[in-house]
């Protein structure tokens, strides 16, 4: 005879200012969401919770600032006897909702709180002689946040001006024009090189028909064509020729629109990088999908999975973000994809 430690099941764990509630707030959760966000964006979780007895208005009340740690296990959920976790790290109570009746209590928390100079703070400064690592370094000692660095190139700049922007949306700005990836997590600011993280082996392999797959969503539109290649150019103030640099991927067609950008630039190679990160960014509008999955732990934005029985849409994508959401209907992840370039 089964027991209820046989079934198949979801359970998340949650840690409140460092003391575990796991069972405390069993009873009470209506739906759980876990936002792995897209680059530039902040991680968040918000939990649902009956508030029955009128707890979490009173003697339970959460307060602004206040730590939350969530996992997500998943008992006997692919094969018997097995249990495994996706820990989601660590986020500061941002806000608290109480509505009804019934009495409910919505509590949402993200990896960066609203206080931290990196979000909250807007300045102006001029950076002179710096390289993305340094700036980037910069931010986080500020932050209180440790730096992992996982970009292949560091690239330099003779000038950059912050203009009355916050710490996290100037950095953003910058590394999205190296097609480097921010993100913020468990108290680490993480940058990455997304054409790096495209080259990895694929984490899972979805197929339609599967029963994995709830619902599925591809699209292709003329306004979102692809460049076949980019064309920067600059001429600077006194000299007598233009710098001119034009990027085609391999295997680019033959035929087809070109992207041109006319952007500062000091040398043939800043003008190389600039043409494929902007032909990069442009592209990746092209092969957009999302796919709602029973809840897989497997799922988390910048790793890849190979798509396959949706003909002209397969191939392998890479996971720009990412929804694991638990709540009276079971369990379920959505992931918001994009076909990689593979250049």
């Amino acid at each position: 005879m089964a027991t209820e430690q046989d079934a198949r099941r979801v359970v998340l764990a949650v840690t409140y200012n460092g003391k575990t509630i796991t069972k405390d707030i069993a009873e009470y959760l209506l739906e759980f969401i876990y936002n792995d966000a897209s680059s530039g964006a902040l991680d968040d979780i918000q939990i649902h919770l009956a508030d029955r007895d009128l707890k979490w208005q009173n003697s339970w009340s959460p307060a602004e600032g206040d730590s939350i740690k969530a996992e997500i296990q998943t008992v006997n959920w692919v094969k018997d006897g097995e249990t495994k976790a996706l820990p989601l790290g660590s986020f500061e109570v941002d806000s608290v909702e109480v509505a009804g009746p019934p009495d409910t209590v919505m509590i949402k928390a993200l990896s960066l709180p609203a206080g931290s100079s990196a979000r909250g703070e807007k300045r102006s400064k001029d950076w002179e002689k710096v390289t993305l690592k340094t700036i980037a370094a910069d931010i986080a000692k500020r932050a209180k946040l440790k730096l992992i660095y996982e970009a292949s190139g560091n690239p330099s700049y003779d000038r950059l001006e912050q203009s009355d922007q916050s710490d996290l949306a100037f950095l953003n700005e910058q590394a999205k024009q190296e097609g480097v990836a921010v993100k913020i997590a468990s108290g680490s600011l993480v940058l990455f090189d997304e054409a790096e993280y495209e080259k990895k082996p694929a984490v899972a392999t979805i197929e339609r028909g599967k029963d994995n797959v709830i619902s599925y969503r591809f699209s292709w539109g003329t306004a979102y064509t692809a460049y076949r290649a980019c064309e920067v150019s600059y001429k600077p103030p006194k000299a007598k020729s233009t710098i001119k640099y034009t990027y085609t991927p391999p295997g680019a067609p033959k035929t087809g629109p070109v992207l041109k950008v006319k952007q500062q630039v000091s040398s043939q190679a800043e003008a190389q990088r600039l043409a494929r990160n902007n032909l990069r960014e442009k592209n990746k509008e092209a092969g957009k999908a999302t796919l709602v999955l029973v809840g897989d732990i497997r799922m988390a934005s910048g790793l890849t999975i190979d798509v396959v029985g949706w003909g002209r849409f397969d191939g392998k994508y890479i996971i720009d973000s990412c929804r694991h959401q638990i709540d009276g209907s079971g369990y379920t992840t959505t992931v918001e994809i994009r076909r990689v370039l593979g250049w």
